[in-house]
């Protein structure tokens, strides 16, 4: 297994533009983050999610590059949404304790601008937290508060599997 990715990876790099360099040397940054334990998921790893967390909100940060484009070279629809749903089921699980676990019913995006440089924010803020579903709204801004998106979440609280 490890010779067919030496082997494909070579592969990859004798054809590789600058860009394709630049944009596999930090997937590989994220993947090392995953590794060390740095970042708990390779999703958060591979985006370089940064988070900030208190008690009644959560703010996920990634880099604006390459990687998260779509075909028209902004930052791809999806990605938002995966912000989104990041810092809102964070909260969410945050303010649960261990026994419990909450998941995403719902997820509702309006997308409103587009950034193409610096760093995406996704904040996300409690609107109802009960004891059985919660209902988390979120923005996207970029570096100057502009905003790109606008969301809410319904979250349902589940036992966790251990």
């Amino acid at each position: 297994m490890k010779n067919n990715v030496r082997n494909q990876l070579e592969h990859i790099l004798n054809q590789a533009s600058n860009e394709d360099i630049s944009t596999l040397s930090k997937w590989l940054e994220g993947f090392e983050k995953k590794q060390s334990g740095d970042l708990s998921t390779y999703l958060g790893a591979t985006l370089h999610m940064e988070k900030k967390l208190s008690d009644d909100s959560c703010t996920i940060s990634i880099p604006i590059t390459p990687y998260i484009h779509n075909t028209l070279h902004i930052p791809h629809g999806g990605i938002l949404a995966v912000m989104l749903d990041t810092a809102m089921g964070v909260l969410a699980n945050h303010s649960l304790s261990e026994e419990f676990a909450a998941v995403t019913m719902n997820l509702s995006i309006n997308y409103l601008a587009t950034a193409t440089e610096g760093h995406l924010h996704a904040h996300a803020t409690f609107s109802h937290k009960g004891r059985q579903t919660m209902v988390v709204t979120g923005e996207i801004t970029d570096d100057n508060g502009k905003k790109l998106a606008v969301g809410n979440g319904s979250f349902f609280v589940v036992p966790r599997n251990r």
